[in-house]
């Protein structure tokens, strides 16, 4: 099909062909929701809520596992002034996926157009919504389904840099706003987006012909030459590809982790300005013959 690697917005065009999706931009009287998932640690969801309500336009779900009388309390506690907060659940306990999860249903319940995840410790800077729903926007304009976008961007985690966002190639659970079918698509999924270290790359290898190179940014030196688990957002983007969706981050990056700051991990540095419009960042390997083209979750 291809006699060297295609550009990788060719091969996002053709994953969109071969699994129907199209492209749409937010409409006038769309629907957003985000799901708020907090436990304990009320220093940090302060700042997460004081900065995160400095926009407005969204409504929330505050999911709340905590166990200390001041964790408990907050939701009753802090006041908004943009945010519209809609449900207050308490006792969301059993781990951050079964948080998610709930999350995920109760929004969809609910019927927005657009669902969304925070956690309780990245805090935005103010214009960050609307700089979210842009990169739909901005997307569409390139013929791209967009069906994840984040303003929580992480360098290493890009496969392209564009003109205002970048196409990647994971985006977690911190801080995501996916499109209604995206979401419906990844909660059908959940129990099917375990990957590892090997799984990850070789997937993107075979996708992409890209070579991610993660021990390369493994700054913490925990996975040495070994095949590593991944936590199960790492499954989000490949995922969402396999069904004809792209992950989509702002340029420049508008969030900042409180727990894990830059270099812990895999989180390196945060997308900065001059990235915009610079083009393909990512090693390309060779690329494959037609029969090694395919949409499926490598095991």
């Amino acid at each position: 099909m291809f006699d060297e690697a295609p550009a990788v917005i060719d091969m996002i065009r053709y994953l969109q062909t071969q699994t129907g999706t199209t492209c749409r931009r937010p409409q006038p009287g769309d629907r957003v929701g985000f799901a708020l998932s907090s436990k304990n640690r009320v220093p940090f969801t302060r700042q997460t809520l004081k900065a995160m309500d400095q926009d407005g336009g969204y409504d929330l779900i505050w999911n709340d596992g905590s166990d200390e009388p001041e964790g408990r309390a907050l939701p009753k506690d802090f006041r908004f002034h943009n945010a519209r907060l809609v449900e207050v659940n308490y006792d969301v306990v059993g781990g951050p996926d079964k948080s998610i999860c709930f999350g995920l249903e109760r929004l969809l319940h609910f019927g927005y157009d657009y669902v969304g995840l925070m956690e309780n410790d990245i805090v935005l800077q103010k214009g960050w919504f609307r700089r979210l729903m842009n990169l739909f926007d901005l997307a569409a304009a390139d013929g791209i389904t967009c069906g994840a976008a984040t303003v929580r961007s992480f360098e290493g985690r890009v496969i392209e840099h564009r003109s205002g966002y970048s196409i990647n190639w994971g985006t977690g659970a911190g801080m995501i706003l996916f499109s209604r079918p995206a979401a419906e698509v990844l909660l059908h999924q959940y129990p099917r987006l375990r990957m590892s270290t090997a799984s990850i790359s070789r997937f993107y290898s075979r996708l992409f012909q890209l070579d991610l190179n993660l021990r390369s940014q493994d700054s913490s030196g925990k996975w040495g030459n070994h095949d590593m688990w991944l936590t199960l957002d790492w499954g989000y983007t490949p995922m969402l590809y396999m069904h004809g969706y792209t992950s989509v981050g702002s340029i420049p990056n508008l969030a900042r982790d409180l727990e894990f700051p830059p270099g812990h991990y895999l989180l390196n540095d945060y997308v900065r300005p001059e990235c915009n419009n610079a083009g393909l960042v990512m090693n390309r390997c060779p690329a494959p013959s037609p029969r090694q083209l395919f949409i499926q979750h490598p095991a």
